[in-house]
């Protein structure tokens, strides 16, 4: 069967649809639809992160253990731990780091604190340094210089202040901090913040970082001076057991290395590999343009040859005027250069490097090798092929280039570009003697090797080689060969389960596109199983592909117009002194933006250093707003902690005055237009209704990016272009699709925008199919005007008459949000009727409509040769998706979070219950008290026992009296906050409105001011036997989520037990029921699908006596099922007149899914039943 095969792509579904042609090509019926709906992971990234901070706190906490436990050994520490005593804890550390330097100290558990102190705080090695590094490369006759990045800045500060270490240096400053003039004014407060804190650099107080040979420095500078007083730091490779161990650094792991793109069984080149160094040296010469009266030319051979043997084989920089000067042009000739900059030296012949005379004395090839140590320091002692940590790397440097200074070893590093070039040794060799020979592009030379070397060929072209000679499609990296990162090889090591295609040919970095594109071969796959090779395919698009080349300049002049402001935006803070980072620049913009007075007060306006002025998101982001830059704006420092999560208008309702108000309002509309919305009455109703645009565009962005991508893979199936296939199609306009014109004339694959497909789904009378589909009479529910539709003809006419006109007419009523009656999604099903939609257009009424402005004046064919009408297209769209099943992918992985993020403190085993465990957990007052009654909730619980643990009695007794304190101030409190609402009165301000929350917070600041409660916080007892213990770190934490179902038989009775994520991971783990003897029926996981007779609720949906659920969530009593085509969101009240838009959700017990015969059904990724496990059964089984 001649077929065309339609696909809907999102993020997280893919609609699917199959439809009929004759020889002509035309569209005949509709043979089949499907859909796939599947998780894309939102928050590995995040639980990524929040791991990786969690091991390096583990690590942390061992190192100082180990730190303390030698320390103390040898006399030089309290105790085996690093906690000291209030002693040594009252005196400032930066006072015994300075002290220590100079003379004697008191003690020589001192020095252990000094040495624990600079343990916490190492600095970062030369690497995390070689990333800030910035160097500025100016035009010949001015000066060259370098950008201090903030390593070197410390260095800087540390001469300036003739200080002899980092701690004498913090020592000195905080001296500063703390001084005070004649009248008793702090003189420099900021210099009390000397670390990297997060509001330390927001308000740049702090422009610079530590780098760690200076600590390095530092230690040895203490203990040798040390060691002359305590004769017990003079032990034999004492110092160097305490430096190793402060020091330790874990080996890094190999990097992964990518495949070169034209020979793919070689290795990229490293960026700094002298054979990459020469390629670039030729590759942007050779792009030097000259301009004279006679027009635009290359360089000639000889002008080109001496530029790179007489300036950047010399060390010298190439720019516009060292250029002229060395060819002796005049004033009137100009030079061109790829973005205007200054063409950098060859990398090994500069100072840095022919100063070195190891570096200098290297042929080539030794110069190579010794690059490919330097990127991939390999540790030939370590079984596992892990790298040189720092030390060692730098151990080794200093006897080979025979240079002790570390900080020189250091920075000889930073010169070396970072990272691997596309291309391997084999290809850049040809292309350097291709390069040398000509001057030519790049391109202009793989374009000609590609004619005798097919290894040359450019992807388009191998992509159009390959074209249809694949019967299925193969794993996509084996095509986009150019958008994939190979696997680290610890990774490989590692994990025995992994696809080997991925091993082979890598994977796409974004996680979302990765899986969007394995599901579409799973799909494309399955139908190809059922109905071979598609002729031809219709793909929609995300809305910015194949866009005009008028809109693209548009989006490149707006994205010009942002570099520039950041540009500008440098260099205001660089007039200003202020520390130029991503906070600062976005302050700058913002106050632009707003003409430079406040967002939320615009009589108050920004100082230049933005001081006390802090960014805030308009929609909170605890509602859901984001972080991009049209939610923010720059408001006081008093406001932004006021405003708390209330929206931006709640909160000037409550607090400002009603003419503040409506000057903020007008400022919005002025100086924001893009922004007001959010600032106005109704922003929470906008918000709750559409969304944030800019949370939306984030999704469309890879749903873009997939769409390109998939054009590209989906090549592979589809015959390469016959002529007689596109003389019987229009092509393109060439100025509206120039950009696409190789992407899709030269195929059979047409790319349908969805702007197109939602103006194809009004016309051929598809709007509001979803609610035929799910059985839901909408009038009940929303306000509605009458209205009669033709069937046939899709026509409207309003009123409650019956029109007098001949006609299948049907009484329907105007929906008063559009959208629901349009597309109100509240069906997967749609995403089936978008793909048959746009499979159903042809690629001469797809130009038409691209072409054409007005498209009304368009003449909107039938979509199939079968039907009569555009109802009888509805009708039959209807019985399709009535008898597809929706494919869920379900969740089968055992990965994913094991427990919540927050921990509990391990106290010990409740001594009358071996199976449950007593932990505390630290919680803040004020975020527990909000009211009177929740006084009761500082109290340790009545079933927690004080002879369990002495931490517990000690603590009921200060909660207990803190309870107390605050019913005591409760009422003074009271009496202080109507005081300052009375002198807020005569002052001409706004009183507040006085909670028992503000009471007893105000009651709890004057506890803490009498000092009878130190801190915040108090301890929360529980015990439990739910929690999951991780004794190596005395750590208790809630589960995460539920791993899976295991439904078995015992004594003839179906039973089940959920399985902990957790519990599944472990090795030795074995679920209850198999111990007890217990055998498995089959398991169940989320997303996985049962087959039960049709709950009442659910009749609407369907007529068929059984139907298909998707598991949702799991408990031990319960388990949650989703219809499998319901769409709808679960979150609406009852009496809310969107319910009608809620999913019907069922959540049984065991006996309900026993009664209903209930069995898993495993679906193929089409949709087509692939197997049906055994059905439950109610009660005892007898044996037969």
């Amino acid at each position: 069967m001649k077929y065309r095969l339609g696909l809907d792509l999102g993020v997280g579904s893919i609609g699917s649809a199959v439809i009929q042609l004759d020889e002509q090509n035309n569209t005949v019926d509709i043979v089949d639809a499907g859909v796939r709906i599947f998780e894309v992971s939102e928050g590995a990234e995040e639980r990524r992160l929040k791991r990786t901070a969690r091991k390096n706190l583990i690590r942390t906490k061992k190192r100082l253990n180990l730190l303390a436990q030698k320390l103390f050994e040898n006399g030089l520490w309290v105790n085996v731990t690093p906690e000291g005593t209030d002693k040594l804890r009252a005196k400032s550390p930066y006072k015994i780091r300075h002290d220590a330097l100079f003379e004697q100290l008191a003690s020589p558990y001192y020095i252990g604190r000094a040495i624990l102190h600079i343990a916490k705080h190492r600095g970062a090695g030369f690497v995390s340094a070689a990333e800030e590094l910035e160097e500025e490369i100016l035009e010949e006759g001015e000066k060259s210089k370098k950008k201090l990045s903030s390593y070197d800045r410390m260095v800087k500060y540390l001469k300036d202040t003739n200080s002899l270490t980092i701690g004498d240096y913090f020592y000195k400053r905080l001296q500063e901090g703390f001084a005070k003039d004649d009248n008793g004014n702090k003189i420099s407060p900021e210099k009390r913040i000397i670390r990297q804190k997060q509001y330390a650099l927001e308000k740049n107080l702090v422009d610079y970082a530590i780098p760690r040979y200076l600590v390095k420095d530092e230690f040895h500078k203490i203990w040798d001076t040390q060691a002359q007083y305590f004769p017990q730091m003079n032990k034999d490779g004492l110092k160097q057991e305490i430096y190793d161990i402060l020091f330790y650094e874990k080996s890094p792991a190999p990097y992964a290395v990518g495949k070169c793109i034209y020979f793919r069984n070689e290795d990229r080149l490293l960026k700094a590999h002298p054979l990459s160094e020469m390629r670039r040296i030729y590759e942007e010469v050779n792009n030097i343009r000259i301009e004279t009266d006679m027009g635009r030319r290359r360089l000639t051979l000889e002008e080109r040859d001496k530029i790179i043997n007489e300036l950047l084989f010399k060390g010298e920089n190439a720019g516009k005027k060292s250029i002229k000067k060395l060819l002796n042009f005049s004033g009137q000739i100009k030079i061109s250069l790829i973005d205007d900059k200054v063409i950098k030296a060859y990398l090994y012949s500069r100072p840095e490097f022919t100063n070195v005379e190891y570096i200098r004395n290297l042929s080539d090839e030794k110069l190579a090798e010794f690059v490919d140590f330097l990127a991939e320091p390999k540790d030939e002692n370590d079984i596992n092929g892990r790298l040189l940590n720092e030390d060692k790397l730098i151990l080794q440097l200093k006897e080979l280039l025979n240079i002790e200074d570390e900080k020189e070893i250091g920075n000889l590093l930073t010169k070396l570009p970072k990272g691997r070039g596309m291309l391997g040794k084999s290809a850049t060799e040809i292309l350097l003697t291709e390069l040398k020979k000509e001057v030519l592009s790049p391109r202009e030379i793989t374009d000609r090797l590609a004619k005798e070397d097919k290894r040359f060929m450019a992807e388009e072209e191998i992509a159009r080689a390959m074209q249809g000679k694949c019967c299925s499609l193969p794993y996509y990296g084996e095509i986009l060969q150019t958008d994939t990162h190979p696997l680290p090889p610890l990774v490989i090591q590692n994990n025995t389960n992994l696809n080997p295609d991925e091993i082979r040919w890598g994977k796409i970095a974004n996680p979302a596109v990765h899986m969007i594109l394995n599901q579409i071969r799973l799909v494309v796959n399955d139908i190809i199983r059922i109905y071979g090779k598609p002729y031809d395919i219709n793909l929609e698009l995300g809305r910015d592909v194949g866009i005009s080349t008028k809109k693209k300049k548009q989006e490149e002049i707006k994205q010009k117009q942002n570099e520039k402001l950041n540009e500008e935006a440098k260099k205001y803070l660089n007039e200003r002194k202020l520390f130029v980072n991503r906070n600062n620049i976005l302050k700058y913009k913002l106050a632009k933006e707003q003409g430079w007075v406040d967002a939320y007060d615009p009589r108050v306006e920004i100082p230049q250093n933005f001081s006390g002025f802090e960014i805030e998101h308009i929609i909170p982001q605890a509602k859901g707003g984001t972080d991009t830059y049209s939610n923010l704006c720059l408001v006081n420092r008093k406001d932004n902690l006021n405003k708390g999560d209330r929206f931006a208008y709640e909160y000037f309702e409550q607090t400002k005055e009603p003419e503040v108000t409506r000057v903020i309002l007008e400022v919005a509309r002025k100086r924001m237009p893009q922004k007001v919305w959010r600032f106005e009455a109704d922003a929470r109703e906008k918000f709750e209704d559409n969304g944030d645009a800019d949370e939306t565009n984030r999704y469309l962005t890879d749903t873009r990016y997939v769409s390109k991508m998939a054009q590209r893979y989906l090549r592979a199936i589809i015959d390469s272009d016959d002529r007689d296939y596109f003389d019987t199609h229009a092509h393109y306009d060439d100025d509206k699709f120039s950009d696409d014109r190789d992407e899709v004339i030269h195929t059979r694959i047409l790319a349908v925008r969805g702007t197109q497909t939602s103006e194809l789904r009004k016309h051929w009378y598809l709007s509001g199919l979803e609610y035929d589909l799910d059985g839901l009479d909408i009038l009940p529910y929303i306000q509605c005007a009458p209205y009669w539709q033709n069937q046939d003809t899709g026509e409207v006419i309003e009123g409650e008459k019956k029109p007098d006109i001949d006609g299948n007419w049907i009484f329907r009523n105007k929906i008063k949000n559009k959208e629901w009656m349009r597309k109100p999604r509240i069906d997967h099903r749609h995403h089936a009727m978008d793909a048959i939609t746009v499979a159903c257009a042809n690629r001469s009424l797809i130009q038409k409509m691209a072409k054409e402005t007005d498209l009304h004046k368009i003449e909107y064919p039938l979509p199939l040769l079968s039907i009569h009408s555009v109802g009888d297209f509805r009708r039959r769209v209807i019985d399709v998706l009535k008898n597809i099943n929706v494919s869920h992918k379900p969740n089968h992985s055992k990965a994913g979070q094991f427990h919540e993020e927050s921990g509990r403190t391990v106290l010990c085993v409740n001594p009358e219950d071996s199976s449950a465990i007593i932990t505390s957990r630290s919680r803040k007052i004020l975020q527990v008290v909000k009211s009177l009654k929740d006084l009761n909730k500082l109290l340790v619980g009545s079933t927690i026992k004080d002879e369990w643990h002495p931490q517990i009695a000690e603590n009921r007794i200060k909660q207990t009296k803190l309870k107390e304190y605050f019913e005591l101030y409760a009422n003074t409190a009271e009496q202080i906050l109507i005081a300052e609402n009375e002198q807020a009165v005569l002052e001409g301000k706004k009183e507040i409105k006085i909670t028992e929350g503000r009471i007893l917070t105000k009651a709890f600041r004057i506890i803490q001011d009498k000092g009878l409660w130190k801190g915040g916080s108090f301890s929360d007892y529980e015990s439990s036997s739910s929690l999951i213990n991780i004794p190596k770190h005395g750590v208790a934490y809630l589960s995460g989520n539920n791993h899976c179902v295991d439904f078995f038989e015992k004594d003839g009775k179906v039973g089940w037990e959920v399985i902990k994520r957790f519990d599944a991971n472990q090795a030795d783990f074995e679920p209850q029921w198999k111990k007890d003897g217990g055998k498995i029926i089959w398991s169940i996981q989320q997303g996985d699908l049962l087959e039960l007779n049709t709950p009442e609720e659910w009749k609407g949906y369907t007529d068929k006596d059984r139907c298909l659920a998707k598991v949702k969530k799991f408990s031990a009593g319960q388990m949650t099922i989703d219809y499998i085509t319901d769409a709808r969101a679960t979150t609406k009240a009852k009496d809310d007149p969107e319910y009608m838009l809620v999913g019907s959700l069922v959540n049984r017990g065991l006996s309900y899914f026993t009664k209903n015969d209930a069995r898993k059904v495993e679906l193929t990724p089409f949709g087509k039943i692939k197997k049906k496990h055994k059905v439950l059964w109610n009660g005892t089984k007898t044996k037969s």
